[in-house]
C-alpha cells in the first residue's frame, strides 16, 4: 500500500477551517446582530409588573448603514434566532482563523 503524503500543518488547518465554514453555510441559517433582553413595565395597575415582576422582551439589534436597527423577537422564535446569531459569530471566528492562516502563508512567502 502506498504511503500517504502528509500535508504541511498550515494546509491541514486551512482544510479544517474551510470544511467547518462549508458545513455551517450549508446546514445553518445565520443573522448578524446581538440579542438584547429588556425588562418593561406595561402600566396596567393589576399586572405583575406593577409588583416588580417586569415583562421580558427580546430584540435583535444591529447597525446597518450607520443606523441602529432593532427587531422584536417573539418568545417562540428566541431559541432559533439565538442559534442564527451564534452561527454568524462562529462563521466570523472561522473567517478570522482562515485569514490568520493566510497571513502565515504570506510571511513564509508561499502561494
Amino acid at each position: 500500500m502506498p504511503e500517504r503524503r502528509r500535508l504541511p500543518r498550515v494546509a491541514e488547518d486551512e482544510r479544517r477551517v474551510r470544511s467547518q465554514l462549508r458545513q455551517l453555510l450549508l446546514q445553518e441559517s445565520l443573522v448578524r446582530g446581538t440579542l438584547s433582553v429588556r425588562e418593561k413595565v406595561c402600566g396596567r395597575p393589576n399586572c405583575r409588573c406593577a409588583r416588580g415582576e417586569k415583562h421580558h422582551a427580546v430584540y435583535l439589534v444591529a447597525s446597518r448603514n450607520g443606523k441602529l436597527q432593532q427587531l422584536f423577537i417573539p418568545r417562540a422564535l428566541e431559541p432559533q434566532v439565538r442559534r442564527w446569531v451564534d452561527t454568524y459569530q462562529r462563521l466570523r471566528e472561522l473567517l478570522e482563523e482562515l485569514s490568520r492562516l493566510h497571513w502565515e502563508k504570506l510571511r513564509q512567502r508561499k502561494p
